[in-house]
């Protein structure tokens, strides 16, 4: 295994370090928790998860479905908001620290934080409505200049491009390569957001032809003393491949500018 470098981890003072799902290394992802965790640690960039409920509320989550939160196969987006809020959403993570927590929409986020955070907004359900429903809230907040929205689904960002001609947009690839770079200069895309495993100084220099950022994605990691070390070799990789930067689950191991 190899040794863990000296933490955090020194990057330049331009890159930018963004909580994925909040600062959801220390807290249960995509909760005012872990959001509120990651603006105490000076980070005030986050990623996070959209999907739109049976009656039209975008809520914050993840997957697709509640199994891996405890609450079974139900599927997100065949659920009413009060269904959802109805359930924990921290206790899968620590009973003993977050039990109780609730899932929140993205609304409630924004009321309460406003232009305090730089939200990264990846569009992951599959309803049609939801770049529709996610572009209104951002309007009626006033937050537009503090809203990036990013998805894998080419799809999505096109939706999304037709309801919000100036969205900057980012789009979530493995890799990328002379097919990405057409589909992202037709959209006019704002950004290419790379696999960290998979980024190499020659995909951020080709990916710059065409956008005007280039971020990671897939800093993940967990407690395991094992997967720490791999942890701080993506950091490096990223850093390393020129990336503008990424998102993390522990972003307080990286420090812009030291």
């Amino acid at each position: 295994m190899s040794p863990i470098p000296p933490l955090p981890i020194s990057v330049p003072g331009s890159f930018c370090v963004i909580a994925h799902r909040g600062a959801s290394a220390y807290a249960p992802e995509n909760t005012l928790a872990a959001f509120e965790l990651a603006e105490r640690m000076g980070v005030p960039d986050v990623e996070l998860d959209t999907q739109l409920t049976t009656d039209g509320v975008v809520a914050v989550c993840h997957d697709s479905t509640l199994a891996r939160y405890g609450h079974g196969e139900r599927r997100v987006e065949e659920m009413s908001w009060a269904e959802l809020a109805a359930l924990d959403m921290g206790a899968w993570f620590s009973p003993f620290l977050f039990g109780g927590e609730r899932m929140i929409h993205l609304d409630q986020l924004f009321e309460h934080f406003g232009n305090r955070l730089t939200y990264h907004i990846e569009l992951k359900g599959r309803a049609p409505g939801l770049a529709a429903a996610v572009h209104a809230l951002i309007e009626r907040r006033g937050l537009a200049e503090v809203c990036y929205i990013t998805s894998f689904s080419y799809d999505a960002l096109v939706a999304m491009r037709k309801e919000w001609p100036s969205a900057r947009l980012g789009w979530l690839v493995r890799v990328i390569n002379e097919d990405v770079l057409a589909k992202a200069e037709a959209l006019q895309l704002y950004q290419l957001c790379p696999q960290a495993e998979q980024v190499t100084p020659e995909m951020v220099t080709a990916a710059r032809r065409v956008v005007g950022n280039v971020r990671a994605w897939g800093i993940l990691g967990t407690h395991v003393l094992q997967q720490s070390a791999e942890v701080a070799e993506l950091i490096e990789r990223v850093r390393d491949s020129d990336c503008d930067g990424t998102t993390i689950n522990w972003p307080d191991w990286i420090a812009p500018g030291s």
